[in-house]
């Protein structure tokens, strides 16, 4: 009876939103004292491959769980380079193209750099490799890329400013550094999120200069 009693009490101090809290259909990136940031995806297009790799067109549906709900972001579309030697995210908006080049085995890159980037991380091996890919790799980056065989050199993570998506296609032409140093400033959206210092983009968002 009494077990009965507090079995109830517990249902019904548990928000609602908490039984789907875990959702299969989403991938959860980078999570903070404020909740977590999640993505579904809504299609993944090909554009080109090359020997090195596939451009893929992509279109996500974006959230923000908290104890206080699920709340929708709405649509981002953006590019991913699925390459096991320069993965890349690439970011379009406004009027601005930017590309996230990823180092899985960075030896640059501080703890506070890896954490930043975990939701372009998310995104690319969730893209390139499944939901699951994507889940394991904010959880171990370096282990999952190792175990589907990426050979990336790159000893830290960059930003470049592009002209065209097409352009990471091509190393060194079309593309400028766009920060100066390993650790970019994550850009925020003023609509969705307050200005915190250890924020981080949200999947497909580009980072400041």
């Amino acid at each position: 009876m009494h077990a009965r009693i507090l079995s109830a009490a517990i249902l019904l101090a548990t928000p609602a939103w908490g039984q789907d809290y875990n959702r299969t259909d989403l991938i959860r990136g980078l999570c903070q004292p404020d909740g977590c940031d999640e993505f579904g995806i809504v299609a993944v297009e090909p554009v080109r491959t090359t020997p090195e790799g596939s451009l893929k067109r992509t279109r996500l549906r974006t959230f923000h769980a908290s104890y206080g709900g699920r709340v929708s972001r709405g649509e981002e579309t953006g590019y991913v380079y699925c390459s096991p030697t320069r993965p890349a995210v690439i970011a379009e908006k406004q009027g601005r193209t930017v590309g996230i080049l990823l180092a899985p085995f960075a030896t640059e890159d501080s703890r506070e750099t890896v954490r930043r980037y975990t939701n372009f991380t998310a995104t690319y091996f969730a893209i390139c490799h499944g939901p699951e890919a994507g889940r394991r790799a904010v959880r171990d980056l370096r282990g999952v890329a190792q175990s589907l065989g990426y050979r990336a050199g790159a000893t830290r993570s960059q930003v470049v400013d592009l002209k065209r998506a097409e352009d990471i296609l091509m190393p060194g032409q079309g593309s400028t550094p766009a920060v100066a140093g390993p650790e970019p400033r994550p850009a925020r959206e003023a609509h969705a999120r307050q200005d915190d210092a250890d924020g981080a983009p949200p999947a497909g968002e580009i980072p400041e200069d």
